[in-house]
Formats: C-alpha cells, sequence, structure tokens
C-alpha cells in the first residue's frame, strides 16, 4: 500500500508550494524586493491549484481554475471601454467560464472546443443586440468582449484541462514557462538590443526547459522524444506569447513595469501562458491520447 510519504510526485509539488511561499513571504518580513516577485505569485497560485487537484480531486480544483479565469477575464474588463447596453453580453462571458469548467470537469473535449468559439461567440452578439437601439459602437463591443473570452479563458482553460490529463504536465509547463519569464526579465536588464532580445530569450532557456521536460518524463508520462520536443517549443512559444500581448497591452494602457492589481498585472504575469498552454495541450493530446 502506498502511504503519503511514498508519493514522491506529490511531496515534490507540496515542496515546491513551500518553496514559493517561503520566497514570497521574505519580502514583507525582510523588507527585500525580490527579483521577479510577481511572477512568484500566479506560479504559487497556480501550484496551489494544482497540489488541491492532486491531494483531493480536479473538481476541487476546477474551482480555483474558475477564480483564475474570472480574475483575469475582469481586470481585461476593466481595462477596455464598453457601453452600459453591453451588460448582459458581459454576463454571458463570465458565465462561459463556468460552463467551459463543466466541459472540463466531465472530460467533454468535443465540446469543451467549441463552447466558447462558437456558442459563446453566437451567444454574446445576440444578447448585445436585444440590449439595446443604439447600434454605435455594436461591434467593436462584440469583437471586445469575444476578444478577452478567447484570449484570457479560453486559453488559459487548456491549462485547466492539462492538469485534469496530469498535474505533473501542467507543472511542467507551469514551470518551464516561468523559466522563461524569469530568463527574459534577467536578460531584459542586460539586452537593449529588441532583435538581440528576442534571439536570446528563443535560445537561453531551451537546454533548462529540455532538461526539465526529461527530468520530469517519468511523473508527467511524456515519453522523452516528447518531452525534448516540447522542451524546444516551449521557450518558442513564450517569446511569441509574450510579444503579441504585449502589443495589446499599450493599446489596453498597461505599463508592464507599473502593472498593479485589477490594473493589469494578472496579464501581465499570465501572458506567456496564454499562447503555450493550448498549443502545449493540443500537442499532448495529439500525440499521446
Amino acid at each position: 500500500m502506498i502511504t503519503f510519504l511514498d508519493n514522491k510526485a506529490l511531496l515534490a509539488l507540496i515542496g515546491i508550494f513551500i518553496f514559493l511561499s517561503a520566497l514570497i513571504l521574505i519580502r514583507p518580513l525582510s523588507g527585500k524586493k525580490i527579483a521577479c516577485s510577481s511572477y512568484l505569485k500566479y506560479s504559487w497560485a497556480f501550484f496551489l491549484i494544482l497540489m488541491v487537484s492532486e491531494i483531493f480531486s480536479f473538481s476541487y480544483a476546477a474551482l480555483g481554475w474558475t477564480v483564475v479565469s474570472f480574475l483575469i477575464l475582469r481586470e481585461y474588463f476593466s481595462l477596455v471601454d464598453l457601453r452600459i447596453q453591453d451588460r448582459l453580453g458581459i454576463l454571458a462571458a463570465y458565465l462561459s467560464i463556468p460552463f467551459m469548467m463543466y466541459l472540463i470537469v466531465i472530460d467533454w473535449y468535443n465540446m469543451f472546443v467549441i463552447s466558447i468559439p462558437v456558442y459563446s461567440f453566437l451567444l454574446i452578439p445576440f444578447l448585445i443586440s436585444i440590449s439595446g437601439k443604439d447600434t454605435n459602437g455594436a461591434i467593436y463591443a462584440i469583437g471586445t468582449i469575444d476578444f478577452g473570452l478567447f484570449l484570457f479563458v479560453f486559453c488559459l482553460g487548456h491549462l485547466a484541462y492539462l492538469s485534469l490529463f496530469s498535474t505533473w504536465m501542467a507543472a511542467m509547463l507551469v514551470i518551464n514557462v516561468a523559466i522563461c519569464d524569469i530568463a527574459f526579465l534577467l536578460l531584459k536588464e542586460k539586452i537593449q538590443d529588441k532583435k538581440k532580445l528576442i534571439y536570446l530569450n528563443l535560445m537561453v532557456p531551451v537546454p533548462i526547459t529540455v532538461g526539465l521536460s526529461l527530468l520530469l518524463s517519468a511523473w508527467t508520462g511524456i515519453p522523452m522524444d516528447h518531452a525534448i520536443i516540447l522542451g524546444l517549443m516551449i521557450p518558442a512559444l513564450v517569446v511569441i506569447g509574450h510579444h503579441t500581448v504585449s502589443y495589446f497591452e499599450v493599446d489596453l494602457g498597461i505599463i508592464e513595469d507599473e502593472a498593479k492589481p485589477g490594473k493589469g498585472l494578472i496579464i501581465n504575469n499570465a501572458k506567456s501562458l496564454l499562447y503555450t498552454a493550448p498549443i502545449v495541450f493540443h500537442y499532448i493530446r495529439y500525440f499521446l491520447f
């Protein structure tokens, strides 16, 4: 019979969570600034959810993923200019989160992949059309709501679904993305040339992401050849996601170095996952399931 202490994968998960908790507590207790402290907080939240999933069940963890999705979508809506009559469309966007999460919990993949791209996408314009007679700005409102729902909820939902497959698959992805983000922040302080910075962001994390993916293959269940491919893919996807969402952040008025909770901090911290999570998820599902 396997005891709690014999479950090395779970102990490692708890150990990472405790380590992140300690790092987060260092700053207020010592008064010292911790490098990449904002990234530590979202990584801590993700590992809390993963730990709950591993110890209890994914059904409980799904509540955590729902809260994260709600917070990032709410932050996005607080940064865009929408009309009062768009409130039904906004409500539909929020209600799409538990709808999507329920489909993940029951593992209904075929419905999951069309839940937001089809049903929410079609429902939101209908609700906006019956909410008021003023048609000025309707297309902008529909596009704005649907864009936020696709990018910040549906894409992040793939990370939740990946954690249903395997807690350590999701943990591997979160750790590798965090490594890429930290490498970017450290390189950004030293490299001013943008092209050189992008090149280094593509290359520098690769040995670590490949090595970590291989190291965790026994717990993730990912064969070594696919682990190498994922280790190579993730830095490139992080660079693409970081660049793309940073482009939109300018339009949203988010200043990366000055982002605060509710004012772009959640979006800024999670942006590298938004492109990485869906592509890694579908790669794993296609080749391994």
